[in-house]
């Protein structure tokens, strides 16, 4: 049985909760390119991710799609089953930057949610995470050029991995983001010499958070602002620990300071 986990929603449920799913999840290793969900097929797995990066795209074309919203070690692939248990997604989710998942069955995903109350609800806040993720980045991809657009992606892409270095090529980000490779080395370069990133190939790195995120348009910070009211306020609602974590640059980060605060028996300030 799996005895350690880093999957940020997993590790604000109760022990007792926690040990039951446990019990029920196995470990397997994300290679990047894999499809997770296939589209129009069933879930056959749920996902907590550990580690590494999982996109989720909606199909636009003829073997098309465009990236919709990203997963990291704060989320689960698979959160719509909650609203249809035997629907087919339309979304496909491929894994973009290798790592580790502890994955279970969807129907015993779905058989153990009525018996965790705690779980339940973390898992209902993260879902509602995911919609206004969505709206937001269908908002953001109308009415906002593409400069903006990527600084979005690359801080939700760090957020998600918790790290500065992103290992994904120009042609990854130019299929994320349903544009020109071309447009997308510009854009890069641009932020290059503006000093926000650096790049190798296939890695971009982040190197001055506070310049980018100023590029960035509002919709990052829309994002990152409902994950942390949503995610930390239902550990908060549940708990005898008062939530009063600083406002951080990261809700991952934040979140790894609530659950060292509240196992010490203290409150963040």
């Amino acid at each position: 049985m799996v005895t350690q986990v880093q999957n940020k929603l997993l590790r604000l449920i109760p022990t007792d909760e926690l040990s039951r799913v446990l019990r029920l999840c196995e470990r397997t290793k994300l290679v990047p390119r894999r499809i997770l969900h296939h589209y129009k097929l069933p879930m056959e797995y749920v996902y907590f991710v550990e580690s590494g990066l999982v996109s989720v795209a909606a199909r636009v074309g003829r073997d098309k799609f465009v990236e919709v919203w990203l997963i990291g070690s704060e989320g689960l692939v698979g959160a719509p089953i909650m609203l249809a248990a035997n629907a087919a997604p339309l979304h496909r989710r491929t894994v973009q930057v290798a790592g580790e998942a502890l994955r279970i069955r969807t129907r015993e995903f779905c058989e153990i949610l009525g018996s965790l109350p705690q779980l339940r609800s973390v898992v209902e806040r993260y879902l509602a995470v995911v919609l206004a993720q969505t709206s937001q980045s269908g908002a953001c991809n109308s009415y906002h050029g593409l400069k903006h657009r990527l600084a979005r992606w690359l801080l939700v892409a760090r957020s998600a991995l918790a790290d500065d270095e992103i290992p994904l090529t120009h042609g990854v980000l130019a299929e994320l983001l349903g544009v020109r490779r071309a447009s997308v080395t510009e854009c890069l370069e641009v932020l290059q010499n503006e000093g926000t990133i650096s790049t190798k190939r296939g890695l971009v790195k982040v190197e001055n958070y506070a310049e980018l995120s100023s590029i960035c348009c509002n919709c990052f910070r829309l994002i990152e602002g409902e994950y942390r009211r949503l995610v930390l306020s239902a550990v908060g609602a549940d708990s005898d620990v008062e939530v009063s974590a600083p406002r951080i640059r990261s809700p991952l980060i934040e979140i790894d300071q609530y659950i060292s605060d509240r196992d010490l028996g203290g409150s963040s300030s």
